[in-house]
């Protein structure tokens, strides 16, 4: 028994006694002597015992209680003020505490990995129960040491409240570990953080222009470079915006290209296909809309800032980006119908309709005997286009609405050998009616290959092609990419990038809502810091 002791040279075991459910352990301490606290004078003299009960980690299943013998002695030192003093016990038990330092340990392990609410929970299963609240305290009291040295830096932002808050998140790429948390994304507060860091050689980040700021002005000796995620996303980002300009031209190409030669004189006997939805033309925006699209434009025009439009018209910045780029208001999609998944019964259920079985609830319970998965909506839409074509006929299904800008960007990007043929033909008749089509899929997907590190080419050849392409939005991607250049040249040259940042990240977000609303900074920042086993974090108990 005296190996289940945490320091078995200073404690004695002297009984042990159990109840159903705790075990009890009469211990006490070997030492001949004790450091003052205040003096750390050794003293031998003896004031008098008592004894301190504490709780430890639990023993087969039971819980265990400490009756732990402790000594007072008297400090024999004249100018000491601290004329008599309780022996410590530091390896054992803190003091004024009413546990064992490594049941303290497993507390802290716990509530570190699963939160304060689920640890509360495994401890009490554990046989040793404590609050949440206690748990919080516990993390609180963990503070992580400060990282000394850094030569690889990543830097993202990560959200309070997405879309409305931010912050900031730096990793250590050598130890991939998070080395600190920033409340905000501001310039003043991160080149605050890496002048006091001035050994850092290499730093990873986004392209945001604050990051690009503070890290001008904060570490200037560090080389930059640009993620090469965001840099791909700014590339398609720029195509879709190009295509939301052109769509209304290609939405026309479409309906052209779908439209019938010659229209059949009546409609024929015929399932509608269940794998192509019926998309109508858009609707025109509300009045609400327009007058936030006009807002948008008039603050644009007058020299506002994205974020300062949003802010003072209560609308998102993407939305804010989207309209400078537009026109006109694009409209309201309408809602496309859910797919269907009656392929192989409609048959089935046309020839119930003909021989007069024409209630939709019926033919559904029938089709659920048969092994349909589906739900009652579906075949109730199904009947209904049946009833309105008439006895023998099923209305022809709408040929199918123009792709989405999203859609055209993708396929343009992708050259995916398996997508659709209408798609091909629509991007085929777009390269060959518009000529800056063709202009702005070479170029972007140029620079897809190169970003993929899929192609070698000068970037600033390619800027340069960018800049006398004559398209607006182009020419507003190199800008953008020429500010950034030497960053954006070092994620082309270099093998790191911001992945592990993404990923930590998104472990942030994982720890932030498990915390049930209480994640405050200290306990963010206590929880993604700790890592179990870890040697480069460690934690100091106050």
């Amino acid at each position: 028994m005296h190996a289940c002791l945490p320091d078995p040279e200073l404690l004695s075991l002297q009984n042990t006694r159990q109840s159903h459910a705790v075990v009890w352990f009469d211990i006490s301490s070997r030492a001949s002597q004790s450091a003052c606290p205040q003096c750390r004078h050794l003293s031998a003299r003896i004031h008098s015992r008592y004894t301190r009960t504490l709780k430890d980690v639990p023993f087969l299943g039971k819980r265990v209680r400490w009756h732990l013998t402790v000594r007072k002695f008297f400090c024999d030192l004249p100018s000491c003020p601290q004329h008599i003093f309780c022996e410590r016990l530091p390896s054992v038990a803190q003091p004024w505490r009413r546990g064992t330092v490594r049941l303290e340990h497993q507390q802290c392990q716990i509530a570190f990995e699963s939160g304060a609410e689920s640890g509360a929970r495994i401890l009490r299963d554990f046989g040793c129960p404590i609050s949440a609240d206690s748990l919080l305290s516990r993390l609180r009291r963990s503070v992580p040491a400060k990282c000394s040295v850094v030569r690889q830096l990543g830097i993202d932002d990560w959200a309070w409240r997405k879309g409305q808050r931010y912050g900031t998140i730096l990793v250590d790429l050598e130890r991939h570990q998070v080395i600190d948390l920033l409340a905000d994304r501001e310039v003043s507060t991160l080149t605050a953080w890496l002048s006091e860091h001035p050994e850092i050689e290499l730093i990873t980040r986004d392209r945001a222009g604050v990051y690009q700021e503070a890290a001008t002005l904060g570490a200037p000796q560090a080389q930059q470079i640009a993620d090469r995620w965001h840099l791909l996303k700014n590339v398609r980002e720029t195509l879709e915006r190009f295509l939301q300009r052109l769509h209304p031209k290609i939405k026309a190409l479409s309906h052209t290209l779908r439209r019938p030669e010659s229209p059949p004189a009546e409609l024929m006997v015929q399932a509608v296909p269940v794998d192509q939805p019926v998309v109508d033309p858009s609707s025109p925006p509300t009045l609400r809309q327009q007058e936030r699209f006009d807002a948008v434009k008039q603050r644009l025009q007058a020299g506002v800032s994205v974020k300062r439009a949003a802010q003072e018209l209560g609308v998102a910045q993407g939305t804010v980006r989207k309209y400078r780029h537009l026109e006109a208001h694009p409209g309201n999609a309408q809602r496309r119908p859910r797919f269907r998944n009656l392929t192989s019964f409609e048959p089935w259920l046309i020839e119930q309709w003909e021989a007069g079985r024409k209630n939709a609830a019926v033919l559904y319970k029938a089709l659920r005997q048969q092994g349909f998965r589906g739900g009652h909506t579906v075949v109730r839409t199904f009947c209904q286009q049946l009833r309105g074509a008439g006895t023998l006929c099923v209305p022809a299904p709408h040929p199918g609405g123009c792709p989405s800008v999203r859609t055209l960007s993708w396929a343009m990007l992708l050259n995916d050998s398996n997508q659709a043929p209408e798609l091909s033909t629509l991007l085929e008749h777009c390269r060959a009616q518009y000529a800056e089509f063709v202009v702005v899929e070479s170029l972007l997907k140029t620079g897809w290959a190169m970003f993929r590190k899929q192609a070698v080419m000068p970037l600033r050849t390619w800027l340069t092609a960018l800049g006398d392409s004559g398209v607006r939005e182009l020419q507003g991607f190199a800008v953008g990419v020429d500010r950034d250049f030497e960053a954006i040249q070092g994620a082309l040259e270099s093998p790191h990038s911001n992945g592990q940042v993404e990923g930590q990240v998104n472990r942030l977000k994982t720890i932030k809502r498990g915390m049930y609303g209480r994640a405050g900074l200290d306990l963010l920042q206590a929880r993604v810091q700790y890592r179990s086993g870890s040697s480069g974090t460690a934690f100091t108990k106050i």
